[in-house]
């Protein structure tokens, strides 16, 4: 009797556990070091406007571990660099005088694997967004700082996106 139940369980608790063996790399990066944004333009202050966009965006993001010191081969570095702002009108009012402007951003970004010289991905990201240059001169800088912070966040986003997704592909190379 003992030995006919134990025939009947065998197969189905063997399913239920994994030999050691059969255990997976990690599927998603989950650490990163974020370094200090690098900004090759000649706008004042877009590296301080970045850089606190790209913390804002790990450290709120639950996919991510923001390592403050950075460990070798489990750390991926984010490495970004602001390449260009052009800004231009769009809008006019019936005086002809420019009321509304387009802002676009492009940045350079490389994920580096702590402890690696070269960077396992390397992506061009630009976007754009609009304000208006309605009130006083320094209303409509507040509101053209608003927009650079906006893009930022929306840039970083999709950076943490791309970590999330082509870490992975990397990864499952190996």
């Amino acid at each position: 009797m003992r030995v006919a139940l134990i025939a009947a369980l065998l197969p189905v608790v063997g399913c239920a556990s994994l030999p050691a063996a059969s255990v997976q790399k990690p599927k998603k990066v989950e650490h990163v070091y974020i370094e200090p944004v690098t900004n090759r333009t000649s706008e004042e202050g877009l590296d301080v406007i970045f850089t606190r966009a790209a913390d804002n965006a790990f450290y709120t993001d639950p996919r991510f571990k923001v390592d403050l010191i950075p460990v070798p081969d489990r750390t991926v570095v984010v490495k970004t660099t602001v390449d260009s702002i052009s800004t231009f009108p769009v809008g006019f009012d019936s005086r002809d005088v420019a009321r509304k402007y387009r802002m676009t951003i492009g940045v350079t970004v490389k994920l580096i694997k702590y402890g690696y010289r070269h960077p396992f991905l390397t992506f061009h990201i630009e976007r754009y967004d609009f304000y208006d240059a309605y009130g006083t001169a320094s209303e409509v800088e507040a509101k053209r700082k608003e927009c650079m912070e906006r893009i930022a966040r929306e840039i970083f986003n999709e950076v943490g996106e791309r970590l999330y997704v082509e870490s992975a592909k990397e990864i499952q190379k190996r």
